[in-house]
C-alpha cells in the first residue's frame, strides 16, 4: 500500500493499514557534514518521516534575516512541512525574542519542533511545550526590561540635561 499523507497530530489507529508520511524540514546554521548525517539518521529512525525540505545558513544567529530560515518559515506557513528537526534549539536563533517568535510561528501553524541532539525538546510532548513557553516568557521579560531600561535612560538624560550648570 502506498504511503498516505495525513495529519501527524491525528490518531493513527483510524486506518490501521494506512502509513502516514510525515514531511520533515531540516534546518542547520553553520552546517557540518557530521551534523547533517546526524539529522538524516535521526529522521530515518522515525517511522514514516521523510525529508521534504532542507534549509541552512552560514549566518549569525542574532538575526532572522537568513534565507534558509525564511524558507523553513514559509514552508510552515504554507503547510508544506509537519515537523522541523534541528540539532540544537539555538540553531534557530541566539536571541531569546527571535527564538520565541520562530517557535511560536512554527507551533501556531501545527509544525512540531524536534531537537535531534536533545530529545527533551519536542513540542509534541508536555515537557517540550513547557520549554517553548519558558522561552517565550523569558523573551517577554527581556523585552519589558529593555523597554523600561530605555525609558529610564531617556528620563535620566533629560534630568541630567536640566540640571547642567549651563542650563539657566
Amino acid at each position: 500500500m502506498p504511503p498516505v499523507t495525513c495529519d501527524p497530530r491525528s490518531p493513527r489507529d483510524t486506518h490501521p493499514r494506512a502509513r502516514c508520511s510525515i514531511r520533515v524540514g531540516l534546518y542547520q546554521r553553520w552546517p557540518t557534514l557530521r551534523e547533517s548525517d546526524h539529522l538524516q539518521t535521526y529522521v530515518a529512525s522515525q517511522p514514516g518521516w521523510y525529508i521534504a525540505l532542507r534549509g541552512s545558513d552560514y549566518a549569525s544567529g542574532g538575526t532572522l534575516k537568513r534565507p534558509g530560515l525564511q524558507r523553513i518559515l514559509a514552508a510552515a506557513r504554507s503547510g508544506d512541512i509537519d515537523v522541523l528537526v534541528v540539532n540544537h534549539l539555538y540553531s534557530l536563533s541566539r536571541k531569546t525574542q527571535h527564538l520565541a517568535f520562530v517557535l511560536s510561528e512554527l507551533t501556531s501553524r501545527g509544525v512540531r519542533v524536534v531537537s535531534a541532539a536533545d530529545p527533551a525538546l519536542d513540542t509534541e510532548t508536555a515537557h517540550g511545550l513547557f520549554l517553548v513557553r519558558v522561552v517565550t516568557a523569558v523573551a517577554e521579560i527581556e523585552q519589558t526590561g529593555a523597554v523600561a531600561d530605555r525609558r529610564d535612560r531617556r528620563r535620566h538624560e533629560q534630568r541630567s540635561g536640566d540640571e547642567s550648570p549651563l542650563a539657566g
